[in-house]
């Protein structure tokens, strides 16, 4: 997951869901994947690689959406003192801002800068798209030969969701790869008005609790949804929906056997939902003026909201606490709408490429195979420095230090999550939690499934422009879908909607005809 760091961007993305799921790995063997905690993983950290003195020294630059940090360079000194003793490599890490992270990388792409590591994704940085353009290198031999540790860690069928043509161009970064659509609640007003969440089994089943909390907190939002959002990340496979982009109309229905392509807004589940939506923002549930929000960062810290759709992880509760939990993990109440869903989508939403221009990209796959294997490197790019940045409070948990000047906090960025630390006790450890729901997921029919939109551009562009003048309305539901559905479909169909949709069925007819097994 996507998926997203919450604080909505990702997607890269959590719950306590301690229901039974997998891990099968990569390789040939057969092998598991190693339950060690991250502190006993990180003792082997100590020893040096004889293998590394016979390598040449090389630095390595890699690219990253992410926030700025006033002690990023001294996390990423103490990074390089552990790469030069394994690999004999030193990392030069440069975060870029998420809203400016696309068009930074379109740049560097077109450059030919030497970069040897960059995040690519279905949502920034779009990877299909670099792949066609040749943009990556194809990492399939380069995986086997430096990636053992990586192919231990993600799942054998999650690896056909990066293939394009039946290579690889993106390793993936190990997370719960599956998207489970739920609901993030405050437990201080559902105990208030009297709501369990574990009798929410979709989202119509919040209404009353969410009316109640409307006419009674005044200086609150009931739900959090803002006009940039896509809910569909959240919620798709709760409606029973497979989506491949938010700006394309063109989805499949979890349940159809035959993999028809359908337009979006007219499927009754869709049309449903944002009805649903239209119905909440009549009601006051939904604030006012969301079409025209595009950042709640502020008031989700200030906890103005109450509930809100989430992909639900082992880790929602903590990484949420502040905004969702009055600080408090356990005041974070969580529903589950569905089971988690393996989709193309869900796992190509995070993936890290080697770029063409990489001078050292043995090395650059040799470095990222420690970011699975090797947990203390892991948790300093994503935690920082110890009694720095965070204090230990037992073998795999951590308090961080408010203000200390480095909190990236985006396992699902880099790396294997599993490797992180817990910042709080009532978090499940992700050993076996994560692999768990990995395992318990079900695939989607097209997995591996990516469309191509090069024949139809034109028709993709302003099928998007028309979703754009829409999109923002319905999702908040100050727009009426029964008054707006007809005229952006209208719209569609003369954007060229028809063709698109003729296109993505040929090209999944064709996939499905190459891959019976």
């Amino acid at each position: 997951m996507r998926t997203r760091k919450m604080k909505s961007i990702p997607v890269v993305l959590t719950t306590i869901l301690l229901s039974s799921m997998m891990l099968a790995g990569c390789s040939k063997t057969g092998e598991t994947p190693s339950t060690a905690s991250p502190t006993a993983a990180a003792k082997e950290t100590t020893a040096s690689s004889p293998e590394a003195k016979k390598l040449d020294p090389v630095t390595l630059k890699w690219y990253l959406p992410q926030g700025a940090f006033p002690d990023a360079k001294a996390v990423f000194a103490e990074m390089s003192k552990i790469t030069k003793e394994k690999i004999n490599a030193e990392i030069n890490i440069e975060f870029v801002d998420w809203g400016n992270y696309d068009q930074k990388m379109q740049a560097v792409l077109a450059s030919g800068e030497n970069v040897d590591l960059m995040f690519t994704s279905n949502w920034t940085n779009d990877y299909v798209s670099a792949v066609n353009k040749g943009a990556y290198l194809d990492v399939t031999d380069l995986l086997k030969k430096y990636g053992a540790n990586i192919l231990k860690q993600v799942p054998e069928k999650a690896w056909e969701a990066p293939k394009i043509n039946g290579k690889l161009y993106g390793i993936i970064n190990t997370q719960v790869l599956a998207r489970t659509p739920g609901m993030l609640i405050n437990k201080t007003y559902a105990d208030k008005y009297g709501f369990d969440p574990s009798k929410a089994k979709k989202l119509e089943d919040l209404t009353p609790f969410l009316e109640k909390v409307a006419a009674g907190e005044k200086d609150k939002y009931a739900f959090r949804v803002k006009g940039n959002d896509d809910q569909l990340s959240y919620v798709g496979s709760a409606l029973g929906i497979e989506y491949f982009a938010d700006t394309n109309p063109g989805v499949l229905l979890i349940n159809d056997n035959d993999t028809k392509i359908v337009n979006l807004f007219e499927t009754k589940e869709y049309v449903n939902f944002l009805k649903l939506m239209h119905e909440w923002y009549q009601k006051g549930i939904i604030r006012k003026d969301a079409p025209t929000i595009t950042d709640l960062d502020a008031d989700e810290k200030a906890g103005k909201y109450i509930t809100r759709t989430a992909v639900m992880n082992p880790d929602v509760p903590a990484n949420q606490a502040d905004r969702y939990g009055n600080g408090k993990p356990e005041n974070v109440l969580t529903a589950q709408f569905s089971a988690p869903y393996m989709s193309t989508g869900s796992i190509i939403g995070t993936l890290t490429a080697i770029p063409r221009t990489s001078k050292n990209p043995e090395r650059a796959m040799m470095f990222y195979d420690l970011m699975y294997s090797d947990a203390k490197l892991f948790n300093l790019m994503n935690y920082g420095i110890e009694n720095k940045h965070y204090k230990k409070t037992g073998e795999d948990l951590i308090e961080t230090i408010p203000n200390s000047g480095y909190n990236v906090a985006s396992g699902w960025e880099y790396g294997n999550m599993f490797n992180s630390y817990r910042t709080s006790p009532l978090q499940p450890k992700w050993f076996p939690a994560g692999p768990d729901m990995n395992k318990a997921a079900i695939s989607s029919k097209v997995l591996g499934f990516s469309f191509d939109p090069s024949k139809v551009k034109s028709e993709l562009a302003q099928c998007a422009s028309a979703i754009s003048e829409f999109k923002a309305g319905l999702i908040t539901g100050s727009l009426d879908p029964d008054t707006a559905l007809p005229k952006l479909n209208d719209k569609l169909k003369k954007a060229g909607m028809d063709k698109l949709l003729a296109e993505m069925q040929t090209q999944i007819d064709a996939w499905k005809a190459a891959n019976k097994k």
